[in-house]
Order: C-alpha cells, then sequence, then structure tokens
C-alpha cells in the first residue's frame, strides 16, 4: 500500500480513544471518488445541460427541467450501480 492509499485512521493521533472501527475508515482515494461522483460530476453535466440547452431555446423553464431531469437521470444511474461503485 502507498502513501495515497494509507487509512486515514492509522496515521490518526486520537485512533486509541476512537470509536470508529478500522474498518469504517476509508482510503485518500476512496474519499475522493466519492465527492467526485456526488459533487463534481454532477456538477459538470449540470452546467453542461445548461450550455447545452441554452443554444436551441431560451426558456429558461425548459432550460431549467432539462437541467434537473440531467441530475435525476444521473443520480438514478448511480443509486442503480451503487454495488458495482
Amino acid at each position: 500500500m502507498d502513501s495515497r492509499d494509507e487509512i486515514a485512521c492509522g496515521s490518526c493521533i486520537l485512533k486509541e480513544k476512537c470509536t470508529i472501527n478500522q474498518d469504517d475508515c476509508f482510503t485518500r482515494r476512496q474519499r475522493w471518488k466519492a465527492v467526485t461522483l456526488a459533487y463534481i460530476l454532477p456538477f459538470v453535466f449540470l452546467a453542461g445541460a445548461i450550455v447545452a440547452v441554452s443554444f436551441i431555446t431560451n426558456n429558461e423553464y425548459i432550460i431549467g427541467g432539462v437541467a434537473l431531469g440531467t441530475l435525476v437521470v444521473y443520480y438514478g444511474l448511480l443509486y442503480i450501480k451503487k454495488p458495482k461503485i
């Protein structure tokens, strides 16, 4: 295991007093993957949908609806794939 995958609890100075099990700790890579899947990619899809639909129409209701629909589809697919991620 290299330093990027070091378990967060292993380097904690309060690990003796902590009530979290070692199994509950996540690697840095797992944390970044979670942040990317939960925040960064949805933002990119939302912004992309807004820009793409704004070239097609000037109706803000349609732009907002398509953007929110994109997020619903994204999080729906993420929910379906959750055991594999």
